[in-house]
């Protein structure tokens, strides 16, 4: 049999759709996934992955030796989506669960999954990448679990010593 311009059509089509299936039933098994305890908007698998990014945004330091991973910032990130709307809520969800998916093709396995120092390698190369769109994505999240890292009872005081405008009056 020989290979036409059609048989390909037909093949690209194919492959096309099937992605689209899986991705959709990826995206609605958790969409509108209801909160894990103890959170209220985030699911377990959210807060791995907040806490696994936080870890490569936030390591711990001779002068902070309080890692991101153990700052609670999930809590923190979890309290923001409570008092965001709906729509921005469902949209940050999306990002944190496509960013910890999207290493599964390049890795083979979640973000979350990864040994912390190719999570740290990933991270550099996502909050630097050329791809203006993905790399502000990327360092969006860092802004705000970084409004949580900052004011932490333990960060907060280093924070104070290195704003001489009065930070966390």
């Amino acid at each position: 049999m020989r290979v036409t311009r059609r048989h390909l059509l037909a093949l690209a089509a194919g492959t096309t759709a099937a992605a689209a299936v899986t991705g959709g039933v990826v995206v609605a098994s958790w969409w509108d996934a209801p909160p894990d305890a103890p959170y209220g908007t985030l699911t377990g698998d959210e807060a791995d992955f907040l806490r696994a990014w936080a870890a490569a945004a936030f390591p711990a330091t001779p002068t902070l030796p309080i890692a991101g991973e153990d700052a609670g910032l999930e809590r923190f990130f979890d309290e923001l989506l409570n008092h965001t709307p709906a729509d921005a809520a469902k949209l940050l969800r999306l990002l944190v669960n496509a960013l910890n998916g999207a290493t599964v093709l390049s890795h083979g396995a979640p973000f979350v999954s990864l040994e912390p120092t190719e999570r740290a390698l990933v991270f550099e190369d996502w909050t630097h990448a050329d791809n203006a769109h993905f790399r502000s994505a990327t360092q969006s999240l860092v802004l705000l679990l970084g409004m949580g890292w900052s004011t932490h009872p333990q960060v907060a005081p280093h924070m104070r010593l290195l704003h001489s405008c009065g930070y966390g009056r």
